[in-house]
């Protein structure tokens, strides 16, 4: 049991930490949840068994700063896309032009 969570949760923290490097949004909270699940079993397993209970700790610690830092990322930028002035400039311009190539021409 103990070697099988802890697995998941080496698992886990890695793709918490790829998924908060790469801006996926908010795609990070899930393997973060299991990943803090994964650590709170170990943690008591630890303690149960008198151990060390630094891994399970550090596991909680690093899968509760990827998802702060995801969904911080995603609250705090905004993707709005911005209009292109120059190029509505450029088009108005260009279909004038063509307007008075065709009234040339008649």
């Amino acid at each position: 049991m103990k070697l099988l969570t802890s697995i998941i949760a080496i698992l886990g923290i890695i793709i918490t930490i790829a998924f908060t490097i790469f801006p996926i949004g908010n795609l990070t909270m899930f393997p973060a949840i299991i990943t803090v699940l994964c650590g709170v079993i170990l943690y008591k397993i630890y303690k149960k068994e008198g151990g060390n209970t630094t891994f399970p700790k550090l596991i909680i610690g690093l899968a509760v700063l990827g998802a702060l830092i995801s969904s911080g990322r995603a609250l705090l930028t905004s993707d709005k896309i911005a209009e292109d002035i120059k190029f509505e400039h450029r088009q108005e311009k260009s279909n004038q032009e063509a307007i008075d190539d065709l009234e040339e021409l008649e």
